[in-house]
């Protein structure tokens, strides 16, 4: 299934998302979560940053992170702006999950087989209009 959010307000997107993982933090307790190069991702200021959000931040580079790790990630954050996470089974079974892009800080596509995620998600974001959307459109 792929869902587009459309942001139509300030949204809780990086909030929803954490808490959406958190519920599911025994089922994807194997996966690993990557996130693409060059994402524009704005976190909060802190004094020392994680090795995983300097390299995000300062080298803009792809990040390979377990859930645990990305979960501290998102804590972090104030905005995903441009970003695209995709969270697989593990390295070696490339299966994806879950997969979000965020366009623009206007909206988001998520794409996943898994209901129950998608609901859970649908339940604490706010802020968005929700459509779906065909497979294969980027848009």
């Amino acid at each position: 299934m792929r869902i587009r959010y459309e942001f139509t307000q300030i949204t809780n997107l990086e909030e929803a998302l954490h808490d959406t993982l958190l519920k599911f933090n025994g089922d994807l307790a194997d996966c690993v979560v990557a996130v693409a190069a060059n994402a524009d991702i704005t976190f909060k200021p802190c004094q020392i940053s994680s090795p995983a959000q300097k390299a995000m931040g300062d080298e803009q580079a792809e990040l390979e992170v377990d859930l645990p790790e990305f979960l501290r990630l998102l804590s972090g954050m104030v905005q995903m702006i441009d970003s695209h996470v995709r969270i697989m089974e593990s390295r070696a079974h490339g299966n994806v999950i879950f997969d979000l892009r965020v366009v623009d800080s206007s909206f988001a596509l998520v794409e996943t087989d898994n209901e129950a995620i998608l609901q859970a998600l649908d339940v604490r974001l706010r802020g968005v209009r929700r459509s779906e959307t065909p497979k294969g459109s980027g848009r």
